[in-house]
């Protein structure tokens, strides 16, 4: 049979060819030719056998330039889109899914044939419908015989990745416009969803400074202006976080619609395309390694198949490329391994970016904009031909995946996870995102004995789950999403991890891409129990709008108190007091416990006086209480029985933070993330101030400072001169809190804000791969910075009679990536808030093997098993992180210095982390 082809005289070969049943396309020789032009930038630009549809607008027709002449905006690409469907009613629709945090719409194009745009409906319920075990055999036939294919192309997530999008608006040109017989053909077997602008904040961004930038002839040169982009670049969005990591988190708004967008479909192919550096070429599957283990090798085995195919086109036109060098598979946060995990197939690609019109390349040879279009192009036509080659198989494997799931998770080993509420809003904070990933979440309606294994401790008992415990059944067609993200480890390829330690020997830079552990138990510190086979669970779907806490009192019917209103310190209760404190609420809060009317009440406790508001205070409460779901208790009595009393010093006044936050230089993109945690979870507001500005700022008119993650050392504003105003001001009453480059600032020789020392480690002067002699002096090694940790969990120890470490466990899990490592805060000078746990470092200790973990929590080894809890970690590292401080407070004249070795609120990842941070913002003014 022949084969579905877009460009003349392309071979396929009968192993990537689907057998076409009665559909018999005849394939149509084109009488332009394609060989490569290489002097005309027009080439392939659209393809040259195209026979379009006068009444199909080209980019010239809609925004008066041809494809890639001119770099587009959001408005230009959403414009021409937009004129494409309403050119092609019948084979097209435009939708609108979401919004961006600057109100620009996100919105895809779905593009087929007349009868499968007719029962789009149909098509989209596809991916539960094929999720379901018992599907009849004869259902199953009828849709392997006559429904498509869904391809999903998504672009520009990091919105200074350029080509994409115009890439996705040609191919969306080329396939409506295409008249010929093998094109119809095509959509019958295809439907494809294209987004061509995931994120249009960041892309603007970069257009902007593009067109201030360049002149009327485009500059090659590197350096050159319109190829230097401004702090913060297009590649983040409106907080600057990237969402090629949001996948799962879904901290962004962008993000959350995307997810949305993609489970109402389930595409079998899932497109994820990028741009990288200008000296390189173009990269699509296989992956690198590692791996997620939760991949099929029958998804490994498609990614080869799809990526040969794709290698034949490139080859034909003489595009260079790659495969599995780089771009691993195994954080389940990105755009190609979050849908893999779903079942279908997640496909990156890469494309060399020249950032602009053209650039220069170190082999003598220039990158043009087109070049990228182009390649991006093509690859989109060979996926779809792919697709429709294999249509029936595709459906076939996406079954399967799905089925399989369901099986194992109700067979296997492993067949639940429950969350307890401990945390009530913790745990509801994690049961929604779940629900957002498409996860079924349900809650016990009775109390449930069961053996189960602690997933942060590995401890197997008999555990009571009381009614109201989250449940999440694994018999779900995502369920090996559900097991990458609530195990506590996910191991990495041991052959992969003693790679890295022989490059680490030999001095050469490691191939880990991103973190190494990103558990969402630990991530939330949330007390997780996995189990398995149980035979009776009385449980029903959780509704999201239950959030919180069993309440004692509703919200509404709060009663009024003669002298206070109590507030338990829960995560829910620091937001309620952001927003009471804008309404000018006087709070106080408890520094340690007590207990009233014979319930204790632990540190963190908020406190509303009667006689110290006015009498709109009830009210305000009760309002607030509903929105954040807090318990508020009235007493007509400030008698405690014993512990803190009300009127005592242990009670403080909140005084309402005013709160100055450093951004642009010399900070990086993610003191975005402490905005967004201000903007969007306590909405409470800030004063962002260019750290170029810094200097000239007068602090009197703030009581709080933060100093996100950035390059402080080698930047003029943060000389000498600045820390003596700083320490001034801190002196005066100012709460100073520095994340971890800042930190490393704060701790530096010339600085010494802080005064632990920054620890380096040891190597010999000769040859770092050389044996150590045990009696050889100190002058033969040198001091150099720690290796980096690309992000694991840690064990640590916390000092709990502290206004930072209110409402914390004695012990927690600590996320940390970085080199910075401070040395024990000197008596007298400070104290360590929270302190990464001790660790014995055997021989051969490597990183899983030294958390000793399996994907649901063994801790199996004795090495490490005090320190590390998931990922992986550089032997001589865990030496220096043991007893190392985590978290530091120095206290200095009326004031405080909250300094942490790592970002709490990078990602907005960790709420663990974020309420120590939180904590040091919001009460830091208090004391």
């Amino acid at each position: 049979m022949a084969s579905v082809c877009l460009i003349p005289q392309m071979a396929i070969s009968q192993d990537a060819s689907e057998k076409m049943g009665r559909d018999k396309i005849a394939q149509e020789k084109m009488v332009d030719d394609d060989s490569p032009k290489r002097g005309d930038p027009d080439w392939l630009l659209p393809m040259p056998g195209l026979q379009p549809d006068p009444k199909i607008p080209s980019s010239k027709d809609v925004l008066r330039y041809d494809w890639g002449v001119d770099i587009s905006d959001s408005f230009r690409i959403e414009t021409y889109l937009r004129k494409l469907s309403n050119a092609a009613p019948k084979r097209s629709r435009f939708v609108r899914y979401g919004t961006t945090h600057e109100g620009r719409p996100l919105h895809y194009l779905v593009i087929s044939s007349p009868r499968n745009i007719d029962r789009i409906d149909e098509i989209k319920s596809l991916g539960e419908v094929l999720a379901d075990p018992k599907l009849p055999a004869a259902e199953h036939a009828r849709i392997m015989d006559d429904f498509p294919v869904i391809v999903w192309l998504a672009c520009a997530v990091h919105g200074n990745e350029i080509s994409t999008s115009e890439a996705a608006m040609l191919s969306a040109y080329h396939l409506l416009a295409d008249q010929r017989e093998s094109m119809a053909a095509m959509l019958e077997k295809v439907v494809v969803v294209i987004d061509p602008l995931q994120n249009p904040d960041g892309r603007d961004r970069f257009v902007n400074v593009y067109r201030e930038t360049r002149g009327v002839f485009p500059q090659s040169h590197a350096t050159a202006n319109e190829h230097t982009e401004r702090w913060p670049n297009g590649r983040t969005n409106h907080y600057w976080f990237d969402m090629n990591r949001d996948w799962f988190r879904q901290s962004q708004i962008e993000t959350q619609a995307k997810v949305a967008a993609y489970l109402q479909w389930q595409p079998q192919i899932y497109i994820d395309a990028h741009e990288m550096g200008a000296n390189s070429s173009f990269y699509f599957p296989p992956p690198a390694d590692p791996k997620n283990p939760l991949i099929l090798p029958s998804q490994l085995n498609w990614f080869g198949k799809l990526g040969r195919h794709q290698a034949g086109w490139f080859d034909r036109y003489g595009f260079g490329y790659m495969t599995r060098e780089v771009y691993d598979a195994f954080y389940p946060g990105y755009g190609s391994e979050w849908p893999t995990l779903q079942g279908g197939l997640g496909v990156l690609w890469e494309q060399a970016s020249a950032r602009g019109k053209i650039i220069d390349r170190n082999d003598d040879t220039q990158l043009t904009y087109r070049d990228g279009i182009r390649n991006n192009y093509v690859s989109a036509l060979s996926t779809i031909e792919f697709a429709a080659a294999h249509r029936r198989e595709l459906l076939q494997h996406f079954h399967r995946a799905r089925v399989k799931a369901v099986r194992e998770g109700s067979e296997g080993d492993l067949q639940h996870y429950f969350l307890r509420r401990d945390r009530p809003h913790r745990s509801a904070d994690l049961a929604v995102m779940l629900g957002r990933n498409g996860i079924r979440v349900d809650v016990l309606t009775e109390p449930l004995q069961a053996e189960t294994k602690n997933v942060r401790t590995g401890e197997r008992s008999v555990s009571t789950l009381r009614a109201g415990t989250f449940h999440i059944p694994l018999a779900q067609p995502c369920s090996r999403l559900i097991e990458a993200l609530l195990s506590r480890n996910i191991d990495m390829d041991e052959t992969f991890l003693r790679k890295q330690l022989e490059r680490n020997q030999l001095r050469l830079p490691d191939e880990i891409y991103d973190v190494t552990a990103w558990s969402v138990p630990l991530a939330f510190d949330v007390e997780c129990h996995a189990a398995g086979q149980i035979d009776s669970i009385r449980s029903e779907p959780w509704r999201p709008d239950a959030l919180g806490q069993p309440e004692t009192i509703p919200p509404a019917t709060i009663p009024p108190a003669k002298v206070a209103y109590l507030i338990p310190g829960t995560d829910g209760a620091v937001r309620l007091a952001a927003n009471l404190l804008q309404q000018d609420v006087r709070l106080h809060v408890a520094d340690e416990s007590f207990v009233l009317g014979g319930r204790t009440y632990d540190p963190g406790t908020l406190i509303a006086k009667v006689a110290d508001n006015d009498d709109k205070l009830l009210g305000r409460l009760r309002d607030a209480a509903a929105k954040f779901d807090v318990q508020v208790v009235p007493t007509d009595t400030a008698y405690v029985d014993r512990g803190a009393h009300m009127g005592g010093q242990k009670v403080r006044y909140v005084k309402p933070p005013k709160v100055l936050l450093v951004v642009h230089q010399p900070t990086n993109y993610s003191s975005g993330h402490t905005w967004h945690l201000f903007d969007q979870l306590l909405a409470y507001p800030t004063t962002r101030v260019n750290g170029g500005n810094f200097a000239s700022v007068d602090l009197d008119a703030f009581n709080t400072i933060v100093l996100p993650d950035g390059n402080y050392v080698d930047h003029r504003n943060f000389a000498k001169s600045t820390r003596d105003k700083i320490q001034a001001w801190v002196r005066g009453g100012g709460t100073l809190i520095t994340l971890r480059g800042a930190t490393a600032w704060a701790a530096s020789e010339p600085i010494g804000l802080i005064k632990n020392q920054v620890l380096k480690r040891k190597i010999p002067k000769a040859s770092k791969a050389s044996k150590k002699s045990s009696n050889a002096s100190d002058e033969a090694f040198l001091e150099v910075t720690p290796d980096n940790v690309s992000g694991a969990f840690f064990r640590a120890d916390v000092f709990g009679q502290h206004w930072v470490t209110y409402q914390y466990r004695p012990k927690f899990d600590v996320f940390y990536s970085g080199n910075l490592i401070l040395g024990p805060t000197p008596e007298n000078e400070g104290r360590s808030l929270v302190t990464f746990g001790t660790v014995i470092v055997g021989d051969e200790t490597i990183g899983n093997e030294t958390s000793g973990n399996d994907t649901s929590g063994n801790d199996t080894s004795g090495n490490g098993q005090d320190l590390l809890s998931s990922g992986f970690c550089w032997p001589e590292n865990l030496g220096l992180l043991s007893g190392s401080p985590y978290a530091v407070h120095r206290s200095i004249g009326a004031g405080h210095i909250v300094a942490f070795v790592d970002d709490p609120n990078f990602r907005a990842m960790y709420p663990s982390l974020q309420r120590l941070f939180i904590n040091a913002a919001m009460f830091g003014a208090s004391h």
